[in-house]
């Protein structure tokens, strides 16, 4: 907060020399080469997808368990919108589905703190996902600061990367996004930098800085929480949702759990014990999509009805996570 109001002291709070800096900052932690920030985040998602040629006749690959917004923005370039189903071991789009879906562009979102990547059995290592010649915009919104090893972070996949930060996401600026871009799109980007009425304001530049800057702080945190919540898990018949390999280290953020049983059994029993459980995906494409989820997308339409997710935040009280860590190895 600090830093906010010395942002008003300043009478900076329009796009600024703050704003300017915090996408460095966010160019830096992604290893990007430009970026912008926006007032909101439909609006940096319409631009990047603008910006990588999304147009009347071309179609966008998505996964089901996408944000609801995705459809609307989509819709809203002319571009037509294709389901692509998930991949069960990681949560991300299955990358054969969407090389057949004849995609032009593929708009990745990166669930629950995971990511692209999969385990290579020849060489034992993990490897990004391959999406073949479909151009991608990575939207990092829920995974940024998620890594696997050193070398790949959440965002490295995307000729554009985005993210929002809203009141809810891992780090806050109370509001607006930003879009990063590398290689050719650098010049492109220069040469359409939105309004001011679009870019982001110096005062939620200057929280969403403080907070970027203290991310794998919190991360910590938020690690040691999430590996009380898996010993706890692995005592139940239940599936923890996204990448599970030994690299991947996850930002902490979320804790969605796949059950085996009826999700409303799960959310009494929590609530039972003073523990706020909800759906996972409560605001995803499947919640509107007009026909038999299942038969479009098995994967990703288990996943909508039978994921719920845990408190998971870095200032919990040890009571209260002890508390949430009981209930999740006594789930129904």
């Amino acid at each position: 907060m600090d830093s906010v109001l010395q942002t008003m002291v300043n009478e900076q709070i329009g796009p600024g020399d703050r704003a300017k800096a915090f996408v460095q900052q966010f160019c830096e932690s992604t290893a990007c080469t430009s970026a912008v920030a926006f007032r909101t985040y439909p609006d940096c998602l319409q631009s990047a997808l603008k910006l990588m040629g999304a147009a009347e006749g071309m179609r966008v690959a998505v996964s089901p368990l996408s944000p609801g917004i995705y459809r609307d923005v989509i819709e809203s370039t002319g571009a037509k919108l294709v389901y692509v189903d998930i991949d069960r071991e990681n949560g991300c789009p299955s990358e054969a589905q969407v090389i057949q879906s004849e995609a032009d562009i593929l708009l990745l979102y990166n669930n629950k703190a995971t990511m692209p990547a999969k385990y290579n059995e020849q060489t034992t290592f993990p490897e990004r996902c391959d999406y073949g010649s479909v151009k991608v915009i990575e939207d990092i919104s829920e995974s940024i600061g998620s890594h696997v090893k050193d070398d790949s972070l959440a965002g490295c996949l995307g000729q554009i990367v985005i993210c929002a930060f809203e009141e809810d996401s891992v780090v806050s600026a109370a509001g607006g996004a930003v879009m990063a871009v590398r290689g050719d799109y650098v010049n492109a980007l220069r040469g359409k930098r939105p309004s001011k009425y679009l870019r982001m304001p110096d005062m939620n530049a200057a929280l969403g800085s403080v907070q970027l800057s203290n991310l794998e702080e919190n991360s910590v945190k938020r690690r040691e929480i999430l590996k009380l919540y898996q010993q706890s898990l692995a005592k139940t018949r239940h599936k923890q949702f996204g990448l599970n390999l030994l690299d991947f280290s996850s930002n902490g953020g979320y804790f969605a759990v796949q059950l085996d049983s009826k999700p409303d059994e799960s959310i009494k029993f929590a609530q039972k014990h003073d523990v706020p459980v909800k759906m996972a995906f409560e605001d995803c494409l499947i919640k509107d999509f007009d026909g038999d989820p299942f038969e479009a997308f098995p994967v990703a339409a288990s996943y909508f009805y039978r994921t719920v997710e845990f408190p998971l935040y870095p200032f919990l009280k040890s009571s209260e996570i002890d508390n949430i860590a009981k209930v999740i190895a006594h789930l129904p």
